[in-house]
């Protein structure tokens, strides 16, 4: 073993049982606040302030009693920043990083098959039984609640939640071992920020000598910058139980303001301040940040534009913006490996080379054999898997889960950067069902893939992979036993993915899933990949040459933006900003992201970086006391029964 690899810290137990244990409540009360109390979202993107909030209370709380009161040692840096990589990974799995998105899936195909949608003619025969819940008294009582005295059906879930959650550790492996190789790339190599990082990092901080507190925590600016959203926050949500109080608004729309044509096209264009979202952006680069609202702006002028040269909005929002960026996507990810060709040389030789010796891994969650061999049959086993559920072509498969791969990878960089809502416009099945055209892709693949495609590949703002590469980034600040923590991780995933699930149906079927808030979620998400299903088989269509244009187009423009960007020092704007105009998200908070890059460039034009350091704490304080004060008024939700969603994105 290499001394470098020793003198890393340890994972303790005791962190492992901490971290399970606030796992476990985070997956059993997360769908019932977020669904039923209608809390704020406790995570929803890949900043979950759930984590946030219960970090707070580990360091203010629970650190200062004990080291008061002696009955044992602190949680050190080390043990916090495990327990925080095991609550990121896993914040997500109850709501829309897995279990309602998977759970309703399996349930609403039987629930919503009529002879009017002719779901079952059309496609069930190509379903196996024991793929999904066919049992319609099960499905009945899951969406319109159980009869008083009945228990649930667990035994119908069985089979579908193993077959699934199987096909979920399988992808995660695939996401891990990207991470793996890549980390040494991004973390040592191009020294990204990791702007999402920062703050776990200042709160996990070692406090000096005998004090309870660390530097952080004693910042006076840093307090003063906490109470402002404590403040605005606590009194709209005593408006939101009580009219009598006032209410401070932070969300702007313009809805009314542009009513004629071509302008109504810009519409939504909302001024939403989201206070932890400029403290965030604070932590970006000056470019990044810009790049990201222009881009914004850009993406609205061309519906104005597109508008007024008679350009077909439908056209617009389902083919033309989804298709160009998933070539945008492609071009990204080839540039992106041939920045890192140097490193995916290196693992290459250590994996098939007898010179592999000379590369040292010894300080990676994974040896670089190990991650790229998991990495090449978890691709192949998912295809398998596929296979095993009913899919007919191999080969196609394979190449889905390739691609979403590389889906990954952008996603993941994306976050590195500090953009921590992704949801994307377009999923992985789309560039092949436009390559093929819906009859050479098969009505049994088309089938099967139409359920990855609904609970992993569309909705991306929880998935994994960028909470595993912050991870990695962050287990250097104590410097941790890198996989040690990746062992910690993989528990915490297989014990909150069953706890998330077990939660999510038993939460259903006592309350009704059409009772349930979001109702979107429950009723039209497991809808949505069907009716499209059935639009493909009653309507064939051959190869989709104009999506492939568009595909090619957003190629094109990327690969232009990343040569600008590279090759001329002057160029002001990031090709990041070009993937992610079209994603909803964006709308929300652009213009929080614009206040946070206006404060960080006013800073730095005319302090410096003094100035900007001296600031800091100031906007991490920011981002604290949102997420802070947010998780109080969950807690006060849950007991009340009625929460206020203050933070949706």
């Amino acid at each position: 073993m290499h001394a470098a690899q020793i003198d890393r810290t340890r994972i303790t137990f005791r962190s492992i049982i901490i971290g399970l244990i606030l796992v476990s409540a985070i997956c059993w009360v997360e769908a019932y606040s977020d669904y039923y109390v209608n809390n704020v979202w406790l995570a929803a993107h890949h900043f979950p302030i759930v984590a946030v909030f219960l970090m707070a209370i580990l360091v203010l709380l629970v650190n200062v009693l004990l080291k008061r009161t002696g009955v044992a040692s602190p949680l050190t840096p080390g043990e916090l920043i495990t327990i925080w990589c095991m609550m990121i990974v896993t914040a997500s799995l109850p709501t829309l990083g897995l279990a309602s998105y998977l759970v309703p899936t399996l349930v609403g195909l039987t629930y919503f098959a009529t002879p009017e949608n002719s779901w079952i003619e059309l496609f069930h025969q190509y379903i196996p039984d024991w793929l999904i819940v066919k049992d319609k008294s099960a499905a009945r009582h899951f969406y319109e609640e159980l009869p008083f005295g009945e228990s649930i059906p667990w035994e119908v879930w069985i089979k579908p939640v193993l077959f699934w959650s199987l096909f979920a550790f399988t992808l995660w492996a695939v996401m891990i071992c990207m991470s793996s190789i890549l980390r040494k790339q991004w973390v040592e190599r191009e020294k990204f920020t990791f702007p999402l990082v920062e703050l776990p990092i200042e709160m996990a901080q070692k406090p000096e000598g005998s004090s309870t507190l660390n530097a952080f925590f004693k910042n006076k600016v840093m307090w003063l910058a906490f109470a402002c959203p404590v403040v605005i926050h606590s009194i709209s949500t005593l408006h939101f139980y009580s009219p009598v109080f006032p209410e401070i608004p932070l969300r702007f729309s313009t809805w009314g303001l542009f009513t004629e044509k071509p302008l109504d096209h810009i519409r939504p264009l909302d001024f939403n301040i989201f206070l932890s979202t400029i403290g965030l952006s604070y932590m970006m680069s000056l470019e990044i940040s810009l790049s990201l609202w222009v881009f914004y702006l850009i993406f609205k002028l061309e519906n104005v534009m597109g508008a007024a040269t008679g350009t077909s909005a439908v056209l617009y929002y389902k083919d033309f913006v989804p298709r160009r960026e998933m070539g945008a996507y492609i071009v990204l990810t080839v540039f992106l490996l041939w920045i890192a060709r140097t490193h995916i040389r290196d693992v290459l030789v250590k994996t098939f080379s007898r010179k592999r010796l000379e590369i040292d891994d010894s300080n990676e969650p994974l040896p670089y054999r190990w991650s790229v061999l998991i990495l090449v049959f978890g691709l192949i086993a998912l295809a398998i898997l596929m296979l095993a559920a009913g899919a007919q072509t191999f080969w196609l498969m394979f190449a889905v889960m390739v691609f979403f791969a590389m889906v990954c990878i952008v996603d993941a960089w994306l976050v590195t950067r500090g953009l921590f809502f992704i949801h994307g416009s377009f999923k992985a099945p789309d560039f092949f069902v436009a390559a093929l055209g819906t009859t050479r892709f098969g009505a049994e693949n088309l089938t099967l893939i139409a359920f990855p495609k609904r609970v992993f590949f569309r909705d991306r703002r929880e998935i994994l992979m960028p909470h595993v590469v912050n991870s990695l980034k962050i287990s250097d600040s104590p410097a941790l036993n890198r996989r040690q923590l990746l062992g910690a991780i993989c528990i915490a995933l297989i014990i909150g993915t069953y706890i998330s699930c077990y939660a999510y149906i038993d939460l259903a079927y006592n309350k009704g899933a059409l009772t349930l808030g979001r109702s979107w979620i429950h009723t039209w998400s497991p809808q949505e990949p069907f009716h499209e299903l059935t639009r493909f088989l009653t309507q064939p269509q051959d190869t989709d040459w104009q999506g492939l244009a568009f595909a090619l187009s957003g190629g094109v423009i990327m690969l232009l933006l990343v040569v600008m960007r590279y090759r001329f020092l002057w160029w002001p704007l990031h090709p990041i900003g070009f993937v992610t105009p079209g994603q909803f998200p964006m709308n929300n908070v652009w213009f929080s992201i614009f206040l946070g890059w206006l404060f960080k460039y006013v800073i730095v034009k005319y302090r410096g970086l003094k100035g900007y350091r001296q600031a800091r704490p100031f906007f991490l304080g920011i981002v604290l006391g949102e997420s802070f004060i947010a998780g109080v008024w969950a807690i006060i939700g849950l007991f009340t029964g009625k929460g206020y969603n203050f933070l949706y994105f």
